[in-house]
């Protein structure tokens, strides 16, 4: 299918699901979002995806704010997630949705697939107003019954898969040193992750540095949102891909490419962090107070 057809059907499904939609250019448009508040939000074609992100704000964020901004990212539906800009401390919300550039894109599923992602704007929308206020220990989405569907998903995709129980899979990345990731079907939909390791809840610097690294990574990476989920001892943190229910294999193939790539692409400085000092180093790079 030609660009600039994808172009002009994302185009008309843009201005069905949004507002006071305007193009910058062929491929870049900008519109709000209404649901209970006024979002603005950029949507582009890039390299056979629609990336969608709000504009970041203004207010600068404590660490504090951003270690539950990292943490709120692993309950978020939708396939959004929190990031920061490379030089900011203001937070926004992103999402990439693949295009079945050679094919005709279907308009309805398409539609379907973007409601469903601006759902989760709004939910985006009600954390960051949220972070000031620590609500107790944020619960990731819950398994979903299993009807068999996900394992004819998982055959069909083309990454070496293994079964660990109903509806929970693992995949086998790219690199003998990447670990495997983890599918499953949740009440949010398919939910793909890897994890990059752990940090103890005593080691304050190395939290609040891989926060700030991990929603960076978040602002730069397509389809991998950064999360963090509390353990006994501390948290555990990496990347996750959220996919509406009933996806089709392409999109699971998509979703454990980004996984791979952020691994890549993140593990080495990621783990560096854990040491305090490293950590510390790195924030003061970065000009952001540990106090705050």
């Amino acid at each position: 299918m030609r660009f600039d057809q994808v172009a002009e059907s994302t185009f008309r499904v843009l201005d069905k699901c949004t507002d006071d939609l305007r193009q910058e250019n062929p491929w870049h448009w900008i519109s709000n979002v209404r649901n209970g508040a006024v979002l603005q939000m950029e949507s582009r074609l890039v390299e056979g995806f629609l990336q969608l992100a709000s504009c970041s704000e203004s207010t600068l964020r404590s660490v504090a704010e951003l270690e539950l901004a990292l943490l709120g990212n692993s309950a978020l539906p939708g396939g959004i997630g929190l990031a920061l800009g490379p030089a900011s401390r203001g937070l926004h919300m992103r999402a990439d949705i693949a295009l079945p550039l050679e094919t005709t894109l279907d308009e309805e599923r398409l539609r379907h697939r973007l409601k469903w992602t601006l759902g989760g704007f709004h939910d985006g929308v009600e954390l960051i107003n949220s972070l000031g206020l620590y609500a107790g220990p944020i619960s990731p989405p819950a398994d979903a019954a299993s009807d068999g569907g996900l394992a004819e998903l998982v055959r069909a995709c083309t990454w070496k898969c293994e079964e660990r129980g109903p509806n929970d899979f693992v995949a086998v990345l790219d690199s003998e040193t990447e670990p495997a990731a983890r599918i499953r079907a949740t009440e949010h939909g398919v939910l793909l992750s890897v994890e990059l390791g752990r940090v103890e809840s005593s080691a304050a610097a190395s939290r609040a540095g891989l926060a700030v690294f991990m929603l960076t990574a978040g602002g730069l990476l397509r389809m991998a949102r950064p999360y963090a989920l509390e353990t006994e001892t501390g948290w555990g943190f990496g990347f996750r891909v959220c996919l509406r229910g009933n996806p089709e294999p392409q999109e699971i193939d998509h979703g454990l490419a980004a996984l791979s790539i952020a691994h890549q692409s993140t593990a080495r400085e990621a783990r560096a962090l854990l040491d305090e000092p490293t950590a510390r180093c790195y924030l003061a790079a970065r000009a952001i107070p540990t106090t705050n």
